[in-house]
């Protein structure tokens, strides 16, 4: 992955981990080796994803909140901040400006705009994974919040 690859996927996987602590903190344990196989699928271009069909190899043949998190966090970010820049640059590449707006940081400082648009994204692809609503805002609430708010800040 390039550098800025590495910034957005670390960006979603402590989204992701804040977000799975406050709904599912009983998969903690396995968060790591989950988010592992995210990267991996990652690094090999595969930038989109099914509806999880299951486990960690334990034999479970259930699927994990942690792979719908991930996933979810990686649809909205993608959506937001990325497809964001992409299309500044784009406008500014129109306009003939040298200046390119910098790639999204791993810690992006939010603005009010992008936080509201990032929270209706994970809702609706968290439900659009089959969440019910009630859960879907707590995704978005702490994914968002782990952005705006990073708890190594």
């Amino acid at each position: 992955m390039t550098e800025p690859q590495n910034a957005t996927a670390e960006l979603v996987v402590d989204a992701a981990h804040a977000a799975v602590r406050r709904l599912a903190p009983e998969e903690l344990p396995i968060f790591d080796e989950v988010a592992a196989g995210w990267r991996r699928q990652l690094s090999k271009g595969r930038t989109t994803w099914s509806v999880p069909q299951g486990g960690v190899g334990f034999g479970i043949d259930t699927t994990l909140l942690t792979e719908v998190v991930l996933q979810v966090v990686a649809a909205a970010v993608g959506e937001v901040l990325v497809l964001g820049a992409t299309t500044a640059r784009v406008g500014l590449l129109r306009r003939r400006r040298r200046e390119l707006p910098t790639p999204p940081e791993a810690r992006p400082g939010l603005d009010p705009n992008q936080a509201r648009r990032l929270r209706e994204a994970c809702h609706r692809h968290a439900v659009a994974l089959g969440l019910d609503s009630a859960r879907a805002e707590l995704l978005a609430d702490a994914a968002v919040g782990a952005m705006v708010d990073p708890p190594d800040a």
